[in-house]
């Protein structure tokens, strides 16, 4: 079943995340910037950026699934070009609402989007040989 070994890559994905995010926060505690906002934005931009990701894993792995018993890969296709533009534009009002706010650091609020491309990259280094790529 694809749906487990997504969640695997998902759990593997965001522990890489976290402390990427986590040594984002000490470095801002080490150069003496560190406050309130660059927590949330630290934190938001976190969570935000799992959840886009984990969004992204179950739209693929349900189109993969879809797409084999039906045959229909087109359709699968454009269900992930759909899910891709529909993160793409709640990604974007996100952080219009928040940023508007001023409550959150923008920097430490972008930096994790950043990051999850790294975690994807690390993961995708220390992936078993055996298992299947998605």
């Amino acid at each position: 079943m694809r749906n487990k070994k997504a969640l695997r890559q998902v759990l593997a994905v965001s522990a890489c995340e976290l402390i990427a995010v986590g040594l984002m926060i000490a470095v801002y505690a080490l150069i003496g910037k560190l406050d309130t906002k660059v927590l949330f934005g630290a934190l938001f931009g976190c969570v935000v950026s799992i959840l886009n990701f984990f969004a992204l894993t179950v739209t693929v792995s349900n189109a993969a699934d879809k797409a084999e018993k039906t045959g229909n890969a087109a359709a699968a296709k454009r269900s992930i070009q759909a899910s891709s533009m529909l993160r793409l534009f709640v990604l974007l009002g996100l952080y219009v609402l928040v940023l508007s706010f001023k409550a959150v650091d923008p920097i430490a609020s972008v930096l994790p989007l950043i990051f999850l491309q790294i975690s994807i990259r690390v993961y995708g280094f220390f992936r078993k040989e055996n298992e299947p790529e998605k």
